[in-house]
């Protein structure tokens, strides 16, 4: 049996026995017996969905809560894959995944990088590259903006004449990257980003303002995007001056920019999704219209947009072909992960488990009256190391269980610490099972894995210095 192999029966084991036995031990300070199984329950599935897999952990998790004095194995399976959650990341990802097929987002991210205004300007155009590509990945998933930009860059560079291991190349691979996965994470109300939200509105009361939360991620990663790009040309010193040779016009030659009706409908579904968050957050509750939205529910209307997407026709086909775009857009592991963290998280810190005053009563000494500015930096340090670590979602959820208690001691109110656990849950990617996405990085060919680790950790340190100062200031006005 190869060592690999061995590995990983090894790591199954001890996550099955740290999920079925943790119960037998003798109960821990304020634990309860049902805090006794639920602990083990909870940290059994997030280590064996960071270090093992993703699917058979989720569903083995489902049944051990279901053993346990918590519920029964059917309520565990109600509450998971019944929750509203599951059913919109689905709707979701279905239409992002139909988004892709159809081609609008390679048609709007050639539009932008074609301007006239960018040419002979290679650092603006260096800027808007990574910009535009992280904004195309709000349309469709971050995996086909990272494919998409690194398949345009490859023809730019093949054009410029940069090879492979210039630095140019290295840090534009790697910021295109991280612009991507990074500014997919503005929509919090979409993909695991919504599983977050809603476990952190579960477990304190306070709701994330999803438009306040999206202009600060925005300006955040935004600042980051143009540090990075100083930083190519003062610190590491990377030649620029190629650019300028290139030949804009065979870049606008290769496809058709124009959006035929089938683009303009998925847009437009895509902007109704969008449109119900903010009508819902910005206007009035007893207005007509948001009552009959709020009435209707999120879940409700992402489904009646995907309908709408379904049953209008472009060439006597579907606009969007649900089975076409379910085979190839569902992410089981997104969805397994879901149904199987939410009911554990909220059987976590339920009434009757002590597991909160257990965490108060470790944790009261380090953040006890400490100072607001000091408490948010190790907020974002915190979760910055913990989201390379592990998976993002879940050190998302062990950090929110962690700092909960503490959130209402400061002046700001505690859907910030919310929005930064979340927001900053997004950089997983310096480890391959940091994320979903790490893996991409890992198998691109035109960098190494040591370039990965010293770029990275650069990165984080811009987003640290972009990060806090936006976040400190919003302290004052959320």
């Amino acid at each position: 049996m190869k060592s690999k192999s061995i590995s990983y029966y090894v790591k199954s084991l001890i996550g099955l026995v740290i999920m079925f036995g943790f119960r037998y031990l003798p109960p821990i300070g304020p634990l309860t017996p049902l805090g006794m199984q639920v602990t083990g329950i909870f940290i059994g599935l997030i280590y064996l969905c960071c270090v093992v897999d993703i699917i058979w952990p989720s569903m083995v998790g489902l049944i051990a809560l279901g053993m346990s004095d918590y519920c029964t194995v059917t309520e565990a399976i109600a509450a998971g894959f019944g929750s509203e959650l599951v059913w919109m990341m689905l709707i979701i990802l279905i239409l992002a995944e139909g988004i892709s097929q159809s081609g609008l987002g390679e048609i709007l991210a050639r539009w932008f990088i074609t301007r006239k205004v960018l040419r002979n300007r290679p650092m603006l155009f260096t800027f808007v590259y990574m910009v535009v590509f992280g904004v195309c990945s709000l349309l469709i998933s971050s995996n086909a903006s990272v494919i998409l930009a690194w398949a345009i860059f490859y023809n730019i560079a093949d054009m410029a004449g940069y090879k492979k291991g210039e630095r140019y190349s290295t840090m534009m691979i790697i910021g295109c990257f991280l612009s991507c996965i990074i500014y997919e994470g503005l929509f919090a109300f979409q993909s695991w980003w919504l599983v977050l939200a809603q476990t952190f509105e579960d477990m304190t009361g306070y709701g994330i303002n999803y438009v306040t939360y999206f202009i600060l991620g925005f300006i955040i990663e935004s600042l980051v995007n143009l540090l990075w790009l100083l930083a190519m040309k003062f610190v590491f010193k990377c030649d620029f001056d190629k650019l300028n040779g290139i030949d804009v016009e065979k870049l606008e030659g290769e496809g058709d920019l124009r959006l035929n009706f089938r683009h303009k409908m998925l847009f437009l579904c895509f902007g109704l999704i969008v449109a119900y968050v903010l009508v819902t957050i910005v206007l009035p509750p007893e207005w007509p219209l948001v009552a009959l939205l709020n009435r209707i529910t999120q879940a409700g209307w992402f489904a009646l947009v995907l309908v709408l997407a379904m049953v209008v026709r472009h060439e006597d086909k579907p606009v969007l072909d649900f089975t076409k775009a379910a085979s190839t857009g569902l992410s089981w592991s997104i969805l397994m992960m879901c149904a199987a963290i939410i009911p554990a998280a909220r059987a976590l810190t339920s009434e009757g488990t002590g597991v909160t005053e257990l965490l108060s009563n470790i944790l009261s000494p380090l953040f006890s009256g400490m100072h607001p500015v000091v408490f948010l930096a190790a907020i974002l340090i915190l979760q910055m190391f913990l989201t390379n670590v592990g998976s993002n979602m879940a050190t998302g959820i062990v950090l929110m269980t962690v700092i909960i208690p503490f959130v209402g001691n400061y002046y700001f109110s505690p859907s910030l610490v919310g929005m930064i656990i979340i927001f900053v849950a997004t950089m997983g990617f310096i480890l391959p099972g940091s994320s979903g996405m790490a893996p991409y990085l890992y198998s691109n060919k035109w960098i190494e894995v040591k370039e990965i680790y010293k770029y990275g950790l650069v990165y984080c340190l811009l987003f640290f210095l972009s990060a806090f100062p936006v976040y400190l200031i919003a302290s004052f006005i959320v």
